[in-house]
Parts: C-alpha cells; sequence; structure tokens
C-alpha cells in the first residue's frame, strides 16, 4: 500500500502535468494571444471555488480551447449572463462580467474585451454566453433538494459572429454558495411580467453550443435587440428614463425587438416619467404577446397569509392597471383563461394548496369585475410551492416569482368559470 508521502508526491507531480498540459494547450490554440496562464485553472474540475476563481477559471479553459487565427487580434464581448430559471440577470450574473473582461485584460493581450453594444457587434466580435443555476454539489446538474442549494453551476460557450459557429464548447465552472447572490437585478426586479421567451430560450441554448457547431439563427436574430436591450437597462438603472425609453424604442424595432423585456422596459420608463397612458399601452403589449405565445405571468404581490394585495402603493398602484389590460385584451379573444396561483415554500403543503388557490380565485373575480365575459372563460386552481423557480424561501422580494399568478389560454367553448376547462379534469 503506498504511503501518505509517496501519495502526495504522485498527487504533486499530477497537478504539475496538469498544469504543463493546461497551459500547452493553451499556447497551442491562442498563441501570441496568451501572456501568463491563470493559475486559478489548476483546480480541480469539480471543486466549488470562489467566484473569482470559478470566472477566471471558466473564462481560462474557453480560450485554452477557441479555435481562432493565431496572429489576429479579436474582439469579445460578454452577452449578459442570465439565471437559467428565471431568465434574469441577478447580482451574481452581472458581478461575472468585469471578472471575464478582468481575465481577458491581464492573459490574453491579444484580445480586446468590449462592452455588450450595437457599435461592438459592428465589429463581428467573440461572444461568451454564460448562464448559471443553483446545484446540489459540485460536479452536477441535479437541482438542489429542498430550497438550499450547496454549489452554483457556471456554464458558458464562445460563439464567433463571423463565421456564426461556436469557437469553444461549453465549459463548465461551480461556485461555492456563501459567494453568490441570486437577488435580480433592478430591472428584472422592477419588470411586472415575466417570461423566459423572446430571445431567453435561444440564450440558453446558446450557452451549451458545442465546438463547430453553428449558432441558431434565433440568437443570431436577435442578439442586436439584445445589445440596445443592454443600453436601455443601464440607462433605466442609471435614472436616465427618457434614454431608457429611446434605446427601448429602438430594440423594439429591430430583428428579434418584439419581446417581453423590450416591453418590459418601455413600460418601465413611461411609467418612471410620468406617461401613465403610454405605461398602460406598452403592458397592454405585453399582454397581448404573452397571451399570443401561450404564457403570462404577473408579480402581484399579496399581504402574508391573505389574498389581498399589498396596500402600499408604491407596490400594488399599478395593479389596477394591470388587471384592466388583462380583462380587455384577454376577452376580446376567444379563449379561455387557467389562472394558476403559486406560493413559496413557507407554510404546510396543504395551506400553501388552499392560499395559492384563493389567491387565483381573488384575481380571477378582478378580471371579471372588469370584463363580465370572462366570467364562463376563465378557471382558477392553485398549485402551492410544488413549482417554484428561485426556490430559496427567503418570502421577500429576491423569490417574488414563486408567489406569481400564472395566466394559460386555452380554446374556450365558452364553458362555466366553475367547472374545469376543455381538455381538463
Amino acid at each position: 500500500m503506498p504511503t501518505s508521502s509517496s501519495s502526495a508526491t504522485a498527487a504533486a507531480a499530477a497537478k504539475r502535468r496538469w498544469r504543463l498540459a493546461a497551459a500547452a494547450a493553451a499556447t497551442a490554440t491562442l498563441g501570441a494571444c496568451v501572456a501568463v496562464p491563470p493559475q486559478v485553472a489548476e483546480r480541480p474540475a469539480n471543486e466549488a471555488q470562489s467566484l473569482d476563481d470559478a470566472v477566471a477559471s471558466l473564462t481560462t479553459k474557453l480560450l485554452a480551447r477557441a479555435q481562432v487565427d493565431r496572429g489576429e487580434k479579436r474582439v469579445l464581448v460578454v452577452d449578459p449572463m442570465i439565471d437559467r430559471a428565471s431568465g434574469n440577470q441577478t447580482a451574481v450574473t452581472r458581478a461575472m462580467e468585469p471578472r471575464v473582461v478582468r481575465t481577458v485584460s491581464q492573459h490574453y493581450p491579444r484580445i480586446e474585451a468590449a462592452p455588450f453594444t450595437l457599435a461592438s457587434l459592428d465589429r463581428q466580435p467573440i461572444v461568451l454566453v454564460g448562464c448559471t443555476t443553483p446545484v446540489a454539489a459540485p460536479g452536477t446538474a441535479m437541482p438542489p433538494t429542498g430550497g438550499q442549494a450547496y454549489a452554483y453551476r457556471i456554464w458558458a460557450s464562445l460563439a464567433d459572429l463571423r463565421t456564426g459557429k461556436f469557437i469553444s464548447r461549453e465549459e463548465v465552472a461551480w461556485v461555492r454558495p456563501e459567494d453568490v447572490d441570486m437577488s435580480p437585478t433592478l430591472f428584472f426586479r422592477d419588470s411586472p411580467v415575466w417570461t423566459l421567451s423572446g430571445g431567453m430560450g435561444a440564450h440558453l441554448q446558446a450557452c451549451a453550443g458545442d465546438l463547430g457547431d453553428t449558432v441558431s439563427p434565433a440568437y443570431l436574430n436577435s442578439i442586436r435587440a439584445g445589445a440596445a436591450v443592454n443600453d436601455g437597462i443601464t440607462a433605466y438603472e442609471s435614472g436616465r428614463y427618457p434614454e431608457a425609453l429611446a434605446l427601448y424604442t429602438q430594440a423594439s424595432q429591430l430583428p428579434g425587438g418584439d419581446q417581453p423585456r423590450v416591453w418590459n422596459g418601455i413600460y418601465l420608463a413611461n411609467f418612471q416619467m410620468n406617461r401613465q397612458q403610454e405605461a398602460e399601452d406598452a403592458f397592454g403589449r405585453m399582454v397581448d404577446l404573452a397571451l399570443t405565445n401561450g404564457f403570462l405571468s404577473v408579480k402581484f404581490v399579496f399581504l402574508p397569509y391573505s389574498v389581498d394585495f399589498w396596500p402600499d402603493r408604491t407596490v400594488s398602484g399599478q395593479y389596477p392597471v394591470w388587471l384592466r389590460q388583462i380583462a380587455q385584451r384577454s376577452g376580446s379573444r376567444n379563449t379561455c383563461l387557467l389562472l394558476i396561483g403559486h406560493t413559496s415554500p413557507t407554510g404546510t403543503p396543504a395551506a400553501n394548496e388552499a392560499l395559492s388557490e384563493r389567491r387565483a380565485q381573488f384575481v380571477r373575480r378582478q378580471l371579471v369585475q372588469r370584463a363580465p365575459v370572462l366570467r364562463t372563460r376563465t378557471q382558477a386552481e392553485g398549485r402551492g410551492a410544488r413549482e417554484p423557480i428561485v426556490g430559496t424561501g427567503k418570502d421577500n422580494w429576491t423569490d417574488l416569482l414563486d408567489r406569481r399568478v400564472e395566466f394559460q389560454p386555452h380554446p374556450c367553448g365558452g364553458l362555466d368559470g366553475d367547472r374545469p376547462l376543455p381538455g381538463r379534469t
């Protein structure tokens, strides 16, 4: 049996061989692009790291495998990373971008890190597309049980806009949970409508791109709108609402720009500028788009253990506008609506089931008051905490999506609202 000292010596030798192989691989593919291979790349593949080390490791592995012209200087941009479950930018996904830029600037002098803007996209850059999600343990993609994450998985790929191909395959790193803040950033926290459609699905697919594969047309078609949205988010979160409105409007006119993020932005900017009718029109456009796509989720905030909306008008003051638009736009369609209430994990399963259904029924009554035709075309049910999106159970604004009300349209023959919808039991 080997001694502990011989095992340690063998492990050290293996580590040295791994380090030399990693450096050689980086030099072989990027040549003059490499200055000093980052030491964080030496960490074991399935070990949870600090956020700094994990992002540096991920970036290094991606660039080490990248198939690019060694002698040519290239531009790299980071398409803002998102949370896989919600599609939101969060505090941690936003914190990753400057860390990518720092790694590139320190170790790859022939790669220019540029901001994700329309001007940068005109230069046909390499795009780093990344995502993050909580997992049960480092080295697995399994979701955590009981709402507690024991690590966070981050993964990304590199897409070359010049060729329309992935030039580096999906790479993965693991982050310690204490380094991760999953709070949504201001724009996503303020957005009233949630959906993963409108470019988010294409982004998630691109995160897992494989070397040599063609980048999906859906992603390429929406990337310029995404850059305009990104500038709009920056302007909105800085309080520059007229500039934000102009950027969101620009995004709406670009290919792939008719998407919820854009209309959320137009709504929010108009609301902040006290342009009430324009804001309501933008919310109505979101409702139309969501119902056409088959799914609408609205972030209504209720009092704890209650079916009453939160009384603070800074929170719920726009709810009558939202309800009016949902009622009017739904009422004008020949569809039935299934309203689904959700709760956070707090409380017993039976109590959560009952509370979520009561909240869905409350919203249904609000709609029927505004559009009586919906009385025979709506049905409410509760699903308690069985379908969380965030799943942390913090019961604050960070996991608001877990206490949402969803609206699912179905073909409707005019059944009574107290009876099941067509095709349901």
